[in-house]
């Protein structure tokens, strides 16, 4: 069964089997009949983070607006849309060629880079998107194979459940094993401590969590910039989407205008996200 006739499927059967009310949907996300909600929003967990900061400066242009967000995944939230559980589906991908043919709407947003970290002293200045998956792997494991010192690379990784572990498993592990002594630290903050504190160290961080305590390498010569995360230059990057049906409602095409504008893009810019509209 293909991901198209996956979502009919669902369309069919999540009318049944409701359970405890979430946010003002009952069962979100697999199971959503909508309840007394101007606007539910539901997806990505990594687009939530940015979308619910114009929760609040939305309500206050439109004080009689009663708006709900949850994460659950960027397929499950499509899923709800599709069933009419929801208003807005938030997508840390754009849709299919399946997807587009069940008469959906995606807007880009903002884009969010992922940089790979090590120590400002670290000679290195770039590596491939090859030889990254071959660090986190462990099959590179010395910073002289890659142009760098002699020394032992020691590899600082998020723990599961991180969004951005997520995505480097997609993007660059393919689903190949980590490294066997790689490190788990349990936030952006204990990555760039660890990094900063080790000469040989490597790690990988989003664009909003970087700091001047640790440096960026670039991937085949390329810097990440808003520059080169808007021209699709720099690789590691995820483009960050809000999804409506042709069908949707005043509040949720004002939401999505509104994410468009240049207040709430100076909202995701200040909050590490590269300005996709003016």
């Amino acid at each position: 069964m293909n991901r198209r006739q996956l979502l009919q499927a669902l369309g069919v059967t999540t009318a049944v089997g409701v359970g405890g009310v979430i946010a003002g949907y009952f069962a979100y996300p697999y199971f959503a009949i909508k309840a007394q909600k101007d606007l539910m929003i539901s997806g990505s967990k990594a687009v939530s983070r940015f979308v619910a900061l114009l929760i609040a400066p939305f309500i206050e242009k439109n004080p009689s607006a009663k708006v709900s967000i949850e994460g659950g995944g960027s397929f499950a939230g499509l899923t709800a849309l599709a069933n009419g559980g929801i208003d807005l589906a938030m997508m840390s991908r754009d849709l299919n060629f399946d997807e587009f043919n069940l008469d959906f709407h995606s807007h880009l947003i903002g884009i969010e880079g992922i940089a790979i970290i090590v120590h400002s002293n670290l000679t290195v200045k770039s590596i491939s998107l090859e030889q990254f998956n071959s660090i986190l792997e462990g099959t590179i494991d010395n910073w002289s194979e890659v142009g760098g010192p002699n020394k032992k690379i020691s590899i600082y990784n998020r723990a599961e459940g991180s969004t951005t572990r997520a995505f480097i498993e997609d993007l660059v592990m393919r689903g190949a094993p980590y490294a066997k002594n790689s490190q788990v630290c349990n936030s952006a903050a204990d990555v760039t401590n660890s990094v900063s504190n080790d000469p040989y160290g490597i790690g990988y961080l989003t664009t909003r969590n970087l700091s001047d305590k640790i440096k960026t390498l670039a991937i085949n010569g390329v810097e990440i910039n808003n520059n080169t995360l808007l021209l699709k230059l720099y690789p590691l990057a995820r483009d960050m989407f809000l999804v409506n049906r042709t069908t949707a409602s005043q509040t949720a095409k004002d939401f999505v205008r509104y994410s468009l504008s240049s207040h709430a893009q100076d909202i995701f810019v200040k909050n590490g996200l590269t300005q996709v509209s003016r």
